[in-house]
């Protein structure tokens, strides 16, 4: 019996097989619950993938549901399927995000504002609105965002649409923990910096090539300014994840953990 059997959990943004999301469910999965991911129809490859392997090595109830979480009609969609399927909604983990734009202010256009937006806040509290009446139905429940070091501080050449809204999702967290806490639902984020996943490696090449240096020397420039020498693993993430969403969290809520090994979230 794991610390989460009999529960159900949705997490987004789940269709890579070394990607932060499948890390999270697989975490949430050997705890006991039942898992919905989700992805967009784009990804749908992806996302099946992602299912399949949470089932082989955990033998847990899991589902993939197709959603846009930028879309209201879509996410409350999605959320009825879920919890239909799997009997519920207790534990929510928005982990779908992006990070479009420039890190230099005046480089940045509308579509980029609007991208980030529409990702990281709308997208993260619509799915919110949809699953806060199911875990109120049960008896409470847990939110989890997963924001970023930009969500605290703000850091040279990080996108300034990816800074504002990360910052928001830390406050509007904030403001759910408050208004929800007496639910029995409580509202928390966990704060990443570097994870070693291909959005990583990506990052790297985009440095070499701003640096003049080679990737090897850019993931070495990198790893220079976390205390601890290296990215985090994805399940090191989702073990801080796993965590705020047991029993043993529920007095914990309207927090942001930052899980960076020491790494500043800048000013």
């Amino acid at each position: 019996m794991g610390k989460l059997t009999g529960k159900v959990a949705v997490v987004t943004g789940a269709t890579k097989m070394k990607g932060l999301g499948r890390a999270i469910a697989l975490g949430l999965a050997r705890e006991g619950a039942s898992i919905a991911l989700t992805g967009r129809a784009s990804s749908k490859a992806g996302l099946d993938e992602v299912v399949q392997s949470i089932i082989d090595e955990t033998g847990a109830k899991a589902i993939g549901v197709l959603v846009d979480v930028a879309d209201q009609a879509q996410v409350d969609s999605a959320i009825a399927e879920a919890a239909e399927k799997l009997g519920g909604v207790d534990i929510l983990v928005n982990n779908a995000g992006i990070g479009a734009g420039s890190g230099v202010f005046l480089e940045n256009t509308e579509r980029d504002w609007d991208a980030n937006y529409g990702v990281n806040v709308k997208g993260t509290f619509a799915m919110c609105a949809g699953a806060i009446p199911h875990m109120e139905k049960r008896g409470g429940g847990a939110i989890i965002n997963v924001a970023s070091l930009a969500g605290i501080g703000a850091s040279v050449g990080m996108p300034y649409p990816y800074i504002a809204t990360k910052h928001a999702l830390v406050g509007a967290t904030k403001a759910l923990a408050l208004e929800y806490g007496s639910k029995g639902i409580t509202a928390n984020v966990v704060a990443p910096g570097a994870i070693a996943t291909d959005m990583l490696m990506e990052a790297y090449k985009a440095i070499a090539e701003a640096e003049g240096c080679t990737v090897e020397e850019a993931a070495a420039l990198e790893n220079s300014t976390i205390p601890v020498g290296r990215p985090a693993e994805p399940s090191e993430i989702a073990a801080a994840i796993v965590f705020l969403a047991t029993p043993e969290a529920k007095y914990v809520t309207g927090i942001t953990v930052p899980v960076a090994g020491g790494m500043s979230a800048g000013i």
